[in-house]
């Protein structure tokens, strides 16, 4: 329908004005995606001013509804409607679509634009990463009703499109929503069957509707984008839901009104200066750039509030109502404090002193989980392999909605994911599996890292010396990945003490994700390894008798084998330190001095780890000096690879011993 030579309503000026709004934005900046804002403007347009419960201005308020633009390139759809809605960005925001230091980067940016409640843009983490929102919601909805003060009660929303049903981190996560029953979870797609190469029919030609049917979630059918009562009906019918999660599917024409519309050239590609002309003109709008006209922004603006404003104040009403730990409680929650409060930790050593790490980790996690009742979390159908568990709460089920054991399923990615979206909605979570399949979910790690989230993975069975499952489940070259992520604080401790010291740290950490490497083998409890020193990342366990002679730096597993290395070369007459270094992250940022104190030059270095070589060049004079691996094991019993790799303490010794002499 061309709206030249009719009335407009009020409606259709406001969608058009997002139209506007969003291709003079993508215009400005000579890049961005324009199909998308003219093609799923009237779903946007539908929700924020008829559904979202939310409060421009106070965009962090806790009970709004969450929204997830999955479909991130189509920021500029999502900053012109935030525009529009009063949020504060302005104009001059608008102009500076994707410009460097600007609140409108190119796709939606966790903590840079008010009204962005997650970042987007990889197709596929923000569907998987809603469901974590949903799981939130609901436990801290019946948390507080539990108290008597429901002040938690919303909906999380998604827009995604074909690339996102696409992805499969997406089914991952939404067949786990469905099991769940997350009921309050609606996912609204933009089906113009069109992809950046081509038509969707290409490349996916399944019964969209029968799929999501098949993994229990209802499914609405809006047949016409254009027709903004059918979106509305739909939004409206997918919030009485009460078993299942929710999928609206509109059928829409990417590019609408564009001389490219229903095309891929229309995906990801500015418009020709007379397009953009003919658009504006077809949808009765004012050609001049970045024009919006005043009762358009009265009308949306007015229609929130007219929603809202009562719900905001009786948010606020109850709130007040709250005694003091309770009120504080809250207020961790609305400012995204994620320290845990108490970090005490009674542990009791072992008689035979030594223990399996991942042992460890279980009795440290339970010790911590005592007294956080937003510790939440669990592993990907390992739990009795990894030993991560709250042995003491329940499972989050369809009926159990206070659990804090999350079972995931042999979903690593959308257990990432996740996650993530847990830690959005205030929540501290914790995730695990084997090393060796961190890389099924290293996606989310990284948006982990990138919208500074405090998510806590484990990882266990960190090496070859696992033994008999072989080179497809001993990793290699994991580390060295997750050390290259910006961000990201890795630690791979050496015994139960700095398991707890690691605990420790990461718990009261605010901001910025972590990785908890642990093994699987016993290890002995050293008298010199500390709790406290594992902050600087670095800190020395075995100092030099005399005259410095040589350092061997280590961690994990392997720390116990670099002491009786040591050992051995002390009385061979070579005066040698040994360093543990459970987190490079952290020694790279200690002092100079301190840096300089524990490995100065001059001394020959060594590093000794089961690992990839590449995390280490830079402690070394060349890579003789790395006892590391670069290359996938075999399937044999620990103690006969360990020799074969030059693992074993005999091998070790001798090379150590040639290169100091």
């Amino acid at each position: 329908m061309l709206f030249k030579g009719h009335e407009l309503s009020i409606d259709e000026k406001g969608v058009n004005s997002i139209r506007s709004l969003g291709i003079d934005m993508i215009d400005e900046a000579k890049s961005g995606h324009p199909g998308i804002v003219l093609g799923a403007a009237p779903i946007l347009y539908t929700l924020y001013k008829k559904h979202l419960k939310i409060n421009p201005k106070d965009p962090n308020w806790f009970d709004r509804d969450r929204f997830v633009l999955s479909a991130g390139h189509g920021s500029a759809l999502l900053y012109a409607t935030l525009f529009l809605a009063g949020y504060n960005i302005d104009l001059t925001d608008l102009k500076k679509f994707r410009q460097y230091g600007s609140i409108t980067p190119g796709h939606p940016e966790y903590g840079v634009t008010p009204g962005v409640d997650i970042s987007t843009g990889p197709l596929g983490q923000g569907i998987a990463s809603s469901v974590g929102m949903a799981i939130g919601e609901e436990y801290l909805r019946n948390y507080f009703s539990k108290l008597g003060k429901p002040i938690v009660n919303h909906y999380t929303y998604v827009l995604c499109g074909d690339g996102d049903m696409m992805e499969g981190v997406s089914y991952e996560a939404l067949s786990l929503a469905g099991t769940l029953k997350l009921n309050k979870l609606i996912v609204i797609y933009d089906a113009n069957r069109i992809c950046l190469d081509g038509e969707v029919n290409k490349t996916m030609t399944e019964n969209i509707p029968a799929r999501f049917n098949a993994m229990n979630w209802n499914v609405f059918i809006v047949q016409d984008g254009e027709d903004l009562a059918a979106i509305d009906n739909a939004i409206e019918k997918a919030k009485t839901s009460i078993e299942r999660p929710n999928l609206i599917i509109v059928n829409t024409t990417i590019g609408k009104y564009s001389e490219l519309q229903g095309t891929n050239k229309v995906h990801g590609s500015p418009l020709r200066k007379e397009d953009i002309l003919s658009i504006k003109e077809k949808m009765g709008v004012r050609t001049i750039p970045f024009t919006v006209t005043n009762d358009v922004v009265e009308a949306f603006q007015t229609s929130i509030h007219q929603r809202i404003d009562s719900v905001y104040a009786n948010y606020n009403k109850l709130k007040d109502t709250f005694d003091e730990n309770l009120r504080n409680l809250i207020e961790k929650l609305e400012k995204g404090s994620f320290q845990l409060d108490d970090l005490s930790i009674d542990y009791e050593k072992p008689l035979e002193n030594e223990e399996e790490l991942r042992e460890t980790g279980n009795k440290i996690l339970n010790e911590l989980e005592k007294n956080n009742p937003f510790l939440i979390g669990g592993s990907a159908d390992l739990a009795s392999s990894t030993k991560v568990r709250l042995n003491n709460e329940e499972n989050f089920t369809d009926r159990c909605r206070l659990g804090r054991n999350i079972c995931f399923g042999v979903r690593e990615h959308a257990m990432g994911a996740i996650s993530n979206g847990l830690a959005l909605v205030g929540l501290r979570p914790f995730v695990s599996t084997f090393l060796v399949f961190s890389d099924y979910l290293k996606p989310a790690v990284r948006m982990s890292a990138l919208m500074n989230l405090p998510t806590v993975y484990i990882f266990t069975h960190d090496s070859f010396k696992i033994g008999e499952d072989g080179p497809t489940h001993q990793p290699v070259e994991q580390l060295i990945g997750l050390r290259a992520i910006p961000n990201l604080e890795v630690f791979r401790p050496a015994d139960a003490n700095e398991v707890i010291g690691v605990y420790k740290y990461v718990m009261s950490k605010n901001e910025g994700p972590s990785v908890i490497v642990l093994g699987r083998n016993k290890s002995k409890i050293q008298d010199s390894t500390s709790i406290k020193d594992i902050q600087k990342g670095g800190y020395i366990v075995k100092e030099e008798t005399k005259n410095l002679g040589g350092i061997i730096i280590s961690n994990g597993e392997e720390l116990q084998t670099a002491i009786k290395v040591a050992n051995v070369l002390n009385e061979k007459g070579y005066d040698i330190r040994v360093v543990s270094m459970p987190s490079i992250e952290l020694f790279r940022r200690q002092p100079e001095k301190y840096k300089e104190k524990l490995l100065p030059e001059g001394i020959k270095t060594f590093v000794i780890e089961a690992s990839s070589s590449y995390s280490w060049d830079e402690f070394v004079y060349n890579r003789n000096y790395l006892i590391t691996i670069d290359h996938f094991g075999k399937s044999a019993k620990r103690t006969d690879l360990e020799a074969k790799l030059h693992f074993d303490e005999e091998s070790i010794i001798k090379h150590i011993e040639n290169l100091l002499q």
